[in-house]
């Protein structure tokens, strides 16, 4: 079962990594070389830009030139946005990404004065520090 956190602010101590960047609909060969990166299937280039079409903004943390981590504003209501998709490679996994790309969604969806949203699995251990420690509270 997911539980759905909410957050109004953002702690300006936060430092965004500068190897974070937002993805354009021409990224679609990067983001699919991710998507085998975490062992998930190819995306069809047409969903790929369904999601753009769709105001759905993905974004990605670099490391030596390969993306190893992504998450992305979801545009759900007038009002609530979500940081959505959050994954990082295994590989990559410990090293605090996850907690710095939804930081930087957060900090983006804030800045456009909404609520910002995101959800996990209750087990989800990991992702749980992330959202306590960027000062989510359920809804």
């Amino acid at each position: 079962m997911e539980t759905i956190y909410f957050s109004n602010s953002f702690a300006d101590s936060i430092v965004i990594n500068q190897n974070i960047r937002w993805l354009t609909v021409d990224d679609y060969d990067i983001f699919c070389e991710h998507l085998k990166l975490c062992g998930q299937r190819i995306l069809e280039r047409t969903k790929w830009e369904q999601a753009y079409a769709d105001s759905t903004l993905y974004c990605g943390l670099f490391v030596d030139g390969k993306m190893v981590c992504r998450a992305c504003v979801e545009k759900y209501s007038i009002n609530k946005w979500e940081v959505g998709d959050v994954r990082t490679a295994r590989e990559y996994r410990g090293n605090g990404y996850a907690h710095q790309i939804c930081s930087f969604v957060l900090k983006y969806i804030l800045a456009q004065g909404k609520t910002a949203t995101i959800r996990t699995e209750e087990d989800n251990t990991a992702m749980k520090k992330v959202i306590s420690d960027l000062g989510f509270s359920i809804l």
